[in-house]
């Protein structure tokens, strides 16, 4: 009897020592997440040197050799079966040839011409070419309910619209009424105008000319192929007459110009005080009339298309168990940005420098102290040009889909409210992915979760906006870790000296640990949340209630 209480001790004690053990090594990975350590990381991918990181570029291109380089260093190995960290996108770059493209203003005193990208910009989807009258709709709000219309009796159809960037003053009710600012651009599309030309502002004018510049010469990117987990409009499976009723869109879509100063007053038939009056008047919340013009404009666009490439990065870190190290976690964030800006660098440090460099300390932490299944670190690509990166994981993963246990996806977690964090898609599939997130929080970070822009309805989208929306749309589950939107988001002032790091440690450590416990669970998390979904595979793209 002697014997056999001293085994239990024995044994009891054993695993005393290994608990405490892995405790141990536990806090320790998660206090080798510091904020220093992010902004070390996040200097380097956020530096104006990247330039936006736009896809493709040279920049986003930097950035992804050095997650790969610095994954490789903390012991992280390649997943694609090639033995590479990357797994190549493939692209078509549509941009405008900048020799044939030009806007031409027609008047009885004769004509002008001006040229591509020095006196005009905009996003071509191709070459086209669009004439017709001009039409002046001042800031182009339609809201006569509210007291404000700048369109009146104008006829629109076959038009070319002009109206002001500018904005509203502070406070003003049409400010802040997001539908309404959506519709200046929609509404000329409805009444039949032939294409839109927006006044930039004079704040953007006064940096353009100080800086001698012209347009940043913008590209419109694709993937080469599509996937069924793109398409939200219709069911994959649904049938091709049921397709058949949906409305064709334009063939040649209506085009969106921006124009400097110099067109505007060629086009208006006013001098630069002139127009820097009706900005001045619509600072103010007034209305500047609206009028048909005795102007003809002519804009020709030529665009080329050529294939590209971009890179996702891909590393792991195998798991410690020989019987799980075959199911995975998939920890993502997107490394791109959206480029340059009228000659500035986008550096969009929140967006999404913060997700891309905490997972380098997840990386680091992982190697620390590891769970039973392995943890693919995913940074895409492209995820500002409509989730391209993800979405092509997705549809060509390197390891079985029915094998990833969820994914969890940090996209701009560095700033506002310093305790709290927005949570979207984590209920969706699996109530145990909401509750494992809860758990880890009670350990480490203590935030108070937001779940109002995990509705489907809500009119931002945010639950289709980010790189965990395509591993829902394959029935696994998936949160994305967010901290909301600010005044900087997708401007140039989404700088370094903005980024809250405190708040980023936090995020990063909820986020590891959430990893950390979902790995160590005996199971794949239960698909419980939505009926409709009981396995993972690429068949869920037809279910709609997750679309």
């Amino acid at each position: 009897m002697k014997t056999q209480a001293a085994r239990c001790l024995q044994i009891m004690t054993v695993a005393l020592t290994c608990a405490v053990s892995g405790v141990r090594a536990q806090q320790g990975a998660l206090n080798s997440i510091t904020a220093e350590d992010l902004r070390m990381h996040l200097k380097f991918v956020a530096a104006d040197e990247t330039e936006g990181r736009d896809t493709p570029s040279a920049g986003v291109n930097i950035v992804a050799r050095y997650l790969a380089v610095t994954a490789e260093r903390y012991g992280l190995k390649p997943v694609m079966p090639d033995g590479s960290f990357f797994q190549n996108v493939p692209l078509e770059v549509t941009a405008v040839s900048a020799a044939p493209s030009h806007l031409r203003v027609i008047s009885e005193g004769g004509e002008e011409v001006f040229y591509y990208p020095q006196s005009f910009g905009g996003s071509f989807r191709s070459s086209g070419a669009w004439a017709g009258e001009a039409v002046f709709v001042g800031y182009g709000l339609s809201a006569p309910d509210k007291g404000w219309d700048d369109y009146g009796d104008l006829d629109l159809t076959g038009k070319i619209v002009i109206m002001l960037e500018g904005s509203l003053p502070e406070g003003h009710a049409l400010r802040a009424d997001r539908a309404l600012q959506a519709a200046r651009m929609s509404v000329p599309r409805a009444r039949g105008a032939a294409a839109i030309m927006m006044v930039i502002s004079p704040e953007r004018e006064n940096d353009l000319a100080a800086r001698g510049a012209g347009f940043q010469a913008a590209q419109r990117t694709v993937m080469r192929a599509s996937y069924p987990t793109q398409n939200r409009a219709l069911p994959a499976a649904a049938p091709q007459a049921a397709r058949k009723q949906q409305p064709a869109p334009p063939a040649v879509p209506l085009p969106a110009a921006e124009i400097r100063h110099r067109v505007a007053s060629a086009i208006l038939g006013v001098s630069g005080q002139e127009l820097a009056a009706m900005f001045g008047a619509l600072a103010q919340g007034k209305q500047v009339p609206h009028r048909a013009l005795d102007r003809r404009v002519e804009l020709s666009v030529v665009t080329e298309r050529r294939a590209a490439v971009s890179p996702n990065v891909l590393a792991m870190m195998e798991g410690s168990d020989p019987a799980l190290r075959n199911e995975y976690v998939v920890v993502s964030s997107h490394h791109d940005h959206l480029g340059m800006r009228n000659g500035r660098p986008m550096d969009g440090a929140d967006d999404n420098g913060s997700g891309t460099v905490a997972m380098l300390e997840i990386a680091q932490a992982l190697a620390l102290e590891r769970p039973k299944r392995s943890v693919i670190l995913a940074w895409f690509t492209g995820e500002e040009k409509g989730l391209l990166g993800s979405h092509y994981f997705v549809n060509n993963c390197p390891v079985p889909l029915e094998k990833i246990s969820a994914n969890l996806n940090l996209d701009m977690i560095s700033r506002n409210d310093p305790d709290s964090l927005y949570l979207i898609g984590s209920d969706k599939l699996s109530t145990e992915l909401d509750e494992a997130i809860r758990k880890a929080n009670e350990r480490t970070a203590r935030l108070r979760f937001d779940y109002t822009y995990n509705d489907r309805t809500h009119p931002d989208r945010f639950y289709y906006r980010s790189d965990h929306y395509p591993f829902i749309r394959v029935g696994i589950p998936a949160v994305w870790f967010f901290c909301g939107t600010t005044a900087d988001y997708h401007q140039t002032t989404d700088t370094l000296e903005r980024v809250d790091f405190v708040k980023m440690e936090k995020a990063t450590r909820l986020a590891y640990l959430t990893a950390l416990d979902i790995g160590n669970k005996p199971e794949l998390l239960r698909l419980d949340a939505n009926p409709e979904v009981k396995t993972r595979g690429k068949h869920n793209t037809a279910v709609e209630s997750i679309r």
